[in-house]
């Protein structure tokens, strides 16, 4: 029974210690960076649905749009155009209006900080 005991606990020490080999290989599509902002034009927001992966008819009815329509759509808005795909399509333009805005505030809040440094310079 020991030398069972043994040889068991030999086999799980060397699987941690040495996982098994696996031959496969997963690809990953490579990431295509596709900006949608409130300025895109018709074609950038076709080839930033294209980018994400949507489905061809999503990318039909969809591409018609202006970034700043886009923008402008609900979610039940489009899950009426989209169907199934509508929620993905609301979660992936609400991750971009987001970063959008956040990047927004940013350049905002620099321009402010650098006309209060001016005045500052400038009654020095």
């Amino acid at each position: 029974m020991d030398e069972l005991n043994d040889e068991l606990l030999k086999k799980i020490t060397n699987n941690k210690i040495q996982p098994p080999h696996r031959n496969f290989k997963v690809e990953k599509p490579q990431q295509v960076f596709v900006p949608l902002t409130f300025e895109s034009s018709t074609e950038e927001v076709k080839a930033w649905l294209e980018a994400k992966s949507f489905s061809k008819e999503t990318v039909e009815h969809l591409g018609i749009l202006t970034g700043a329509q886009l923008f402008s759509l609900n979610r039940e808005e489009l899950k009426k155009v989209c169907g199934d795909e509508g929620n993905r399509v609301y979660s992936k333009i609400t991750v971009e209006k987001t970063q959008l805005e956040k990047n927004r505030g940013e350049s905002e809040l620099q321009e402010i900080m650098k006309r209060r440094q001016e005045r500052i310079d400038s009654a020095n």
